[in-house]
């Protein structure tokens, strides 16, 4: 069963804030004391931008609405233009917008969208589209 997971994880949510605007995250994560009585992300919650309820500390987040924003509708790439398609869990830019026989640029597949949106960005930055 697919794992139902809603925002970015702390280490992503720190890696997509080296890469993204962080105007584009909707989402905080605050980070209590934990299980070792540091501020260690053990206990970490969520809360939406501009409320933190006294969190030590404070990173930005990406939703699942806000990853989908970043990625583009369509892209071009050495010529080709590739268009945005997902399903329940993967994410890919194909050739063709509408046919499952075109060619694709990437796909990423996961248990779940964030994750498959996630790794997406990541490729999409290292091919230096985004």
């Amino acid at each position: 069963m697919a794992t139902i997971k809603s925002f970015t994880s702390l280490e992503q949510s720190r890696k997509l804030a080296e890469i993204l605007p962080l105007e584009s995250a909707d989402m905080r994560i605050g980070n209590y004391v934990g299980e070792s009585g540091k501020v260690d992300g053990t206990n970490i919650h969520y809360y939406p931008e501009g409320e933190s309820f006294g969190a030590p500390q404070i990173i930005k987040a990406w939703s699942l609405a806000a990853l989908l924003g970043v990625l583009p509708r369509f892209i071009e790439y050495k010529g080709d233009k590739y268009y945005l398609r997902f399903m329940k869990e993967y994410v890919e830019y194909a050739n063709d917008e509408i046919s499952i026989i075109g060619r694709c640029l990437h796909t990423t597949g996961n248990d779940n969208l964030v994750d498959a949106c996630y790794e997406m960005i990541l490729k999409l930055h290292e091919l230096k589209i985004l």
